[in-house]
This record gives structure tokens, sequence and C-alpha cells, in this order.
């Protein structure tokens, strides 16, 4: 389920800094941890495993979409100029569940300040003034995506350091797949029927497809060089891109798990997240992962 969820700023000058994904990640397990803190404590510390080194929290969240925001390069940050912003938050959960989730993030006071800018008068303080349920079913083969956040995919170079890929790259679209469905094997780990559903699926007609650019005005990728965990002794710098759509084809739960859980890396840290465009049947074949 996604949810749409409406901030106003508590402050008539309120700024966000610019690394504030890790503040939002924050957020959600702590009002997850206040609700229910058998679920936040299997999120954060377990997830759904793949492997022994592989595990996933299926949830993933947006960019903060702050209309007309005024860049501070020399304060780090962004001044919000409107009375809202808005959020995107998907989580990997059945509908039962959408109304308890709605309820939990009503009303929350939400802080995304570092702490370099808690001091400051005009830190990122906000109330979720509203809280808004959209379901996502498709029932198709084939969606056409939109990024919400930058999407992280890498691969390890000689030295075993991670190369970050542009969604034109011929590695990208076959990695993304690959990520999707270990996320899809963790899930269905945790059910009766796990392996069977595994085997049921056809890997090769899994497929991405960047969109070409059309038009003047066309939307590129763009890359963004972030900073998660700031402050603390996991520090790191990552890039992903957005600003970009792709088609992606598969099975009908595996597009819908695509939706709500993220692609690529860092999904619970706010990265890979996505929204529909478009999604229709097809019989015709996509090249995997071509470029534009």
């Amino acid at each position: 389920m996604q949810f749409k969820l409406t901030l106003r700023p508590t402050a008539r000058q309120t700024m966000v800094p610019f690394n504030y994904a890790y503040r939002l990640s924050a957020f959600i397990y702590a009002v997850l941890a206040e609700a229910d803190a058998k679920y936040a404590t299997f999120l954060h510390g377990q997830g759904y495993e793949y492997s022994s080194t592989r595990r996933f929290k299926l949830f993933t969240f947006s960019d903060l979409i702050i209309p007309n925001a005024r860049v501070d390069t020399k304060a780090g940050g962004l001044w919000v100029t409107t009375p809202h912003i808005e959020w995107m938050v998907s989580f990997y959960v059945d509908k039962a569940a959408s109304t308890f989730i709605m309820g939990l993030f009503q009303d929350q006071r939400c802080v995304i300040a570092t702490p370099k800018h808690r001091a400051n008068p005009g830190r990122a303080e906000f109330i979720i003034e509203r809280v808004e349920a959209t379901p996502v079913e498709i029932d198709t083969n084939t969606v056409t995506l939109r990024t919400l956040s930058p999407v992280v995919i890498a691969e390890k170079d000689e030295r075993g350091m991670d190369q970050y890929l542009h969604p034109a790259d011929t590695e990208f679209g076959p990695l993304l797949v690959a990520n999707l469905l270990a996320k899809y094997g963790s899930v269905q780990a945790v059910t009766a029927a796990g392996a069977e559903l595994m085997d049921e699926i056809d890997t090769a007609s899994v497929m991405y497809q960047l969109l070409p650019d059309r038009g003047r005005n066309a939307a590129q990728p763009r890359s963004r060089l972030l900073t998660i965990k700031e402050g603390s002794r996991e520090e790191t710098k990552i890039k992903g891109y957005y600003n970009f759509q792709f088609e992606l084809t598969g099975p009908r739960e595996l597009l819908e798990l695509a939706v709500l859980a993220g692609v690529g890396r860092y999904n619970s840290e706010g990265f890979g997240a996505l929204g529909v465009v478009e999604a229709r049947s097809t019989s015709s074949k996509l090249e995997p992962a071509s470029s534009s």
C-alpha cells in the first residue's frame, strides 16, 4: 500500500537539510515501534531474509515534494516556502493493515533535522495533517514506472568497490531485476508455498527497459550524491539516479513488490521509490536492460 502524507511546517521559516532521508527513515521506525514494538524490531533488526547475508525491510519512501524550495548551499538545506509539503511512503503489506498504518502517522510530529540543524530556529519540524491510502493493484504484465527517489544500482569492481551505474548502463537492468527477484524470494521464504511460487517464475521473462527521451523537455536521468546515516559510524556516501521512467515486465506480484518495496539498494533509507505511470498487458518481448 502507498500512502500520501501531507505535512505542515510548525514554524514560519523551515529548513530541510539536504541529507534528510536518514532522518525520515528513523522517523518511520520510531512510529512503528511506538505502535508495535515487535514489528519494528523485526524490520530494523532482521527484515525478510533471502540469505544469511541479505535481508530486506520491504518499505521505502519518496523524496519530499517541496514546491518552490529555495536552495541554501551555505546553510546546507532547502527553505520551505509553502504552507504544506507532501511525502509518499510505501509498505509491502496487505490491505487489512492500511487503516492501521494510516492511524499511526496521522497527527504525528516529524522532526527532519540533523544534529547540525537542530539548534537552527528554522529547523525542519512538521505535523502530519493528512494521510491518504493509495492501493497498488497491478493486473497486467508490463508497467511504466517513474522514480520518486534516486535508484541505487551498483556492481563491484576488481578492488571490491561499488561502481554506481547509470540507468542506461547494460548491467543496470539485470542487476535491478536480480535484486527484485531476491526480494521476492525473501517474501516467499516465509510462506508455506514459497518455494513453489518461486519455481513458477520464469526469471528470463522479467525485464527492464529504460524509456527513451522524447521531446525538447524530456526527462533525463540525473545523479545525486548523498550521505546516509550521517553523523554515525556507518556514514556512507552513495550515488543514485532519478528523474527517469522505465518499463518493467514480469508477473503481477513481482511488479507490485517493485512499487511497494522499492527497487535497487537502500530502500528503507529512502531510495528506489516508484510511482506507476501506466499499466498494460503485452505479449511482445522487451530487450532486457536496453539503453536508450
